[in-house]
């Protein structure tokens, strides 16, 4: 019990000393007047940098055809993958035989249930015109994912102002590709 009311007074000595010799210093009393007046501290305020994302939700297909076979397929049968998404063959040797492929046969083999997954609904690229395969990239525009023939065509389209946006929305949508 002694070394406990020893240590506490020690504790409390210590305290009191250091906030002695702490309050006595000008440096530190000047900090403390600045803080109490509402100055800034030393680093200036920083702008939140909130990143937004626009979530796409994807399009269930109520068919999916194996893009060997051409037969319906379900998420229950054999899957093989383009890049980090799933491509549901009919059997174990159409996945094995889809996955051979170069990748441009299998792109454009798998559009049809990549793209879906991706939420891109259209088939043509709004500026090229060229069909969509699976390397299509994804853009949001007024809540619609529209989907490109490249990263290059979707970041032109984003460069655009709004003016030039909806002149190449509504020319897309004139030509009956949207």
């Amino acid at each position: 019990m002694n070394t406990r009311m020893n240590t506490r007074m020690n504790l409390r000595t210590n305290l009191r000393t250091n906030t002695r010799m702490n309050t006595r210093s000008p440096a530190i009393l000047v900090t403390f007047a600045a803080l109490a007046l509402g100055a800034p501290a030393c680093n200036p305020a920083v702008k939140t940098t909130t990143v937004t994302v626009d979530v796409i939700a994807p399009i269930i297909l109520v068919e999916m055809t194996c893009p060997v076979s051409a037969e319906i397929v379900t998420d229950q049968d054999e899957a093989a993958y383009f890049d980090s998404y799933p491509v549901y063959c009919k059997g174990r040797d159409n996945a094995r035989q889809f996955a051979s492929l170069s990748s441009k046969q299998r792109a454009r083999l798998a559009s049809e249930q990549v793209l879906a997954q991706k939420g891109i609904a259209n088939k043509t690229c709004p500026i090229t015109g060229e069909p969509l395969n699976a390397n299509a990239a994804a853009l949001v525009y007024q809540g619609t994912a529209i989907g490109f023939a490249s990263s290059a065509d979707a970041n032109q389209f984003r460069s655009l102002n709004a003016d030039g946006k909806a002149k190449v929305i509504k020319q897309w949508k004139a030509a009956g590709d949207a």
